[in-house]
């Protein structure tokens, strides 16, 4: 791979980067929650510790990607694929049935994080300029 010093080259990725700090926010809120859950369940301090710190490095990250993503789209799909990722691992993990009222309302939280970011401008040197707007 080689280095490429242009401006568009940089924005990219930037945006790449973005996206990871994105993608990594997801994730750790959802296994800051699922520690949360256990540790309902369980007890115990030190699961309680887990989540806070868990969130805590979650909102970092979604901080660090909206320096370049519009702060509209990274919330609606931090938000959405978290809770789309913890009902699952809900489902999964600790037996919990859906309801047919849930299912719909999941259904549209993962139509409404593919539209968000189909309607995000991809492609254009604007978009990775201003992160303060969305």
């Amino acid at each position: 791979m080689t280095f490429d010093p242009s401006p568009i080259a940089a924005m990219r990725r930037a945006r790449r980067l973005a996206w990871l700090y994105l993608a990594s926010a997801i994730v750790i809120e959802v296994v800051g929650l699922t520690v949360m859950k256990a540790a309902s369940v369980h007890g115990g301090v030190s699961g309680y510790i887990v989540m806070y710190v868990a969130i805590a490095l979650s909102y970092v990250c979604l901080a660090k990607a909206v320096r370049t993503l519009p702060v509209g789209v990274a919330y609606a799909i931090w938000e959405g694929s978290g809770i789309a990722l913890i009902t699952l691992v809900s489902v999964f993990f600790f037996h919990h049935d859906l309801s047919l009222r849930e299912l719909i309302g999941l259904a549209m939280a993962v139509v409404g994080i593919i539209l968000v970011n189909a309607g995000e401008d991809h492609g254009s040197a604007a978009a990775g300029a201003g992160g303060a707007h969305g």
